[in-house]
């Protein structure tokens, strides 16, 4: 039954209703408020799927990545607009010379989505995509002491197989920048759940990815 409720969810309408039934859409917009984004600025959202909360942003450069055909089609026929692009793939180094410095990366719900060694990818990636005093922001389901027991059934049942605790989510973060922190928010859905809101911002200087994620990108 649990394996046949995620696979309705590769179903953009379905998904985008279940976000909004159970207040998920909430933590999305709660990212949002977070980076105060104004017109002009350029944002990478990294793992858009339908990018329902597109209407929450001001006029701004957008260019949303995302591995599903249906999400981003949904997208594109919903939000595309001058100056808003969304692309079916993956995010990755080889973006980083077509694609202008940017204000804010979107990571939301993504890295429990990916092993260690792909989320280091991942967050060396966006670092290197932030124009100067760019910020990063991430929300995940996780673990924490306390939390509970309807909270940490769905944090387990999630469909992304790497939920964390926040210490661990911090740890991979701090590889590659040097103001992380965040908080536990486990009031804001109408369903008892439990994510982990992550701010980082100053990318280490000459921080570079490992050998292996340069294989991965072409770029070793």
């Amino acid at each position: 039954m649990l394996a046949a409720v995620k696979g309705l969810l590769g179903h953009e309408a379905l998904y985008v209703a279940l976000q909004r039934a159970v207040g998920a859409d909430r933590l999305r917009y709660r990212c949002l408020d977070e980076l105060g984004l104004r017109d002009g600025d350029t944002v990478i959202d990294v793992g858009c799927g339908p990018a329902y909360y597109f209407g929450r942003l001001p006029r701004v450069r957008y260019v949303g990545f995302d591995t599903s055909p249906r999400y981003v089609a949904h997208a594109r026929k919903r939000f595309g607009r001058p100056g808003a692009e969304f692309r079916c793939e993956i995010f990755g180094a080889e973006h980083l010379a077509e694609l202008p410095p940017a204000n804010a990366v979107l990571l939301l719900g993504l890295l429990h989505h990916l092993p260690d060694d792909a989320s280091r990818h991942l967050l060396g990636v966006a670092a290197r995509a932030l124009a100067p005093g760019g910020r990063v922001i991430s929300v995940d389901p996780t673990f924490h002491p306390g939390q509970h027991p309807i909270s940490r059934w769905m944090s387990a049942n999630d469909r992304g197989a790497h939920v964390r605790e926040p210490e661990r989510f911090a740890a991979l973060a701090g590889e590659s920048f040097a103001e992380v922190d965040g908080e536990v928010i486990d009031r804001l859905t109408r369903v008892p759940s439990s994510h982990w809101l992550m701010r980082m911002t100053a990318p280490r200087p000459g921080a570079e990815l490992s050998a292996a994620a340069q294989a991965a990108s072409g770029s070793a």
